[in-house]
């Protein structure tokens, strides 16, 4: 009967590991670049490298035909595809994206952008000059950014039953809840 149940267990979390892939169209097998660290000083003559791109959009802009979004770079997860929200910035990208998309949707989301790379474009940040790699994006994801509260596992050891209180200890002896952010 225990050998059933482990080869149940197994089964179901092999099953639900597979659930854990990036949305399609930005899957990173069919990339060359995943971070503007990867990207060579000729990628941006060929015009042909296919990079996959996210982090925090810090403006955009609604032009005739497209939408102009400046994102502040972070390193994307490999296989889900999500901005990893701690990770340090180590640059900024312009993305074109096609159609309109309203600008207030997307300032201060996180984005993971899929497209072509289609050369620098010049700009400042505050009056700084800088040069912005450009990608004209085919594919992108907005990310919601989710606070959540969870009791770290180590604070409900503090109490068991040989405390004076026995696992019933008064509320002002709980431990405090802690927050996390996560993008769903």
């Amino acid at each position: 009967m225990s050998k059933k149940i482990g080869l149940i267990l197994t089964a179901l979390s092999l099953v639900l590991t597979g659930c854990v892939s990036a949305p399609q169209g930005l899957e990173p097998k069919q990339f060359d670049a995943l971070n503007l660290n990867n990207i060579q000083p000729q990628d941006y003559d060929c015009r042909c490298v296919k990079v996959r791109l996210g982090g925090k959009v810090i403006s955009a802009t609604a032009l005739k035909n497209q939408t102009k979004v400046e994102v502040l770079n972070q390193t994307v997860a490999y296989f889900s595809a999500k901005p990893m929200i701690d990770s340090h910035s180590n640059g900024r990208f312009i993305a074109y994206l096609n159609g309109f998309v309203d600008p207030e949707n997307l300032k201060d989301q996180y984005i993971t952008v899929a497209g072509v790379l289609s050369g620098k474009e010049q700009g400042k940040i505050d009056q700084a000059d800088y040069s912005y790699p450009v990608v004209q994006a085919h594919q992108y994801r907005l990310w919601k950014l989710v606070q959540e509260y969870y009791y770290d596992p180590d604070d409900m050891y503090d109490y068991g039953p040989f405390y004076p209180y026995g696992w019933w200890a008064p509320r002002f002896m709980w431990a405090e809840p802690r927050v996390r952010y996560n993008l769903y």
